[in-house]
């Protein structure tokens, strides 16, 4: 099957909204403001694409990827994906929650002071991302890949970090009260904080 390509389009304010999607290629397009609320995609690869104002509310994606893109005053509100990919995107001051990703990719995205309270990151991979400044309490972290996150300020009080893969300076840097975390990690909180576990 031949996949459809579509470079430094612009689709600005248009509708797409309800609409299924598969074997695309977006590079370098506009959807400025556009309305993709409902959208449903399947292959689907968003390059260096421009998402400011769009609301892409209730919509689904699967095996598809948004890399390198930028959302700002976005709407991502119930957003739900499985085995994509988001790395190198930037999301600021959009609307996140609730939210959730499966086995997805967000490696070197910047998430920074965006509310992620409650949203869903199961088994993704989040190395070197920026969560500095983010919210995200009661968040689902479990199993995720969190190596080198920048997490100054990150606020992860009652998040399920079980099974996550973390970094030592995210015990320091990230509040992590009432977070719930295994046995290890436990351990590496400790070991972090230079307290020493023993009756000696």
């Amino acid at each position: 099957m031949s996949v459809e390509v579509s470079t430094d389009e612009r689709f600005d304010f248009a509708d797409f909204s309800n609409e299924d999607w598969s074997e695309r290629e977006y590079v370098g397009c506009s959807f400025v403001e556009s309305d993709l609320s409902e959208l449903r995609t399947r292959g689907v690869t968003f390059t260096d694409c421009d998402f400011s104002g769009a609301n892409l509310s209730r919509s689904s994606h699967s095996a598809s990827a948004f890399r390198n893109c930028h959302f700002e005053r976005a709407h991502l509100n119930k957003v739900e994906m499985t085995d994509c990919s988001l790395l190198g995107t930037v999301i600021t001051n959009s609307r996140v929650r609730p939210m959730t990703l499966i086995d997805c990719d967000l490696s070197l995205t910047s998430i920074g002071g965006v509310d992620l309270s409650g949203v869903v990151l199961r088994g993704c991979r989040l190395r070197e991302a920026n969560l500095s400044d983010s919210t995200l309490i009661g968040a689902d972290l479990s199993g995720t890949d969190l190596t080198g996150v920048r997490a100054i300020g990150t606020k992860l009080g009652k998040a399920d970090l079980r099974g996550a893969r973390v970094d030592p300076m995210l015990w320091l840097q990230a509040s992590v009260v009432d977070a719930l975390v295994d046995a290890g990690q436990a351990l590496e909180f400790a070991a972090a904080h230079g307290l020493r576990i023993g009756g000696e």
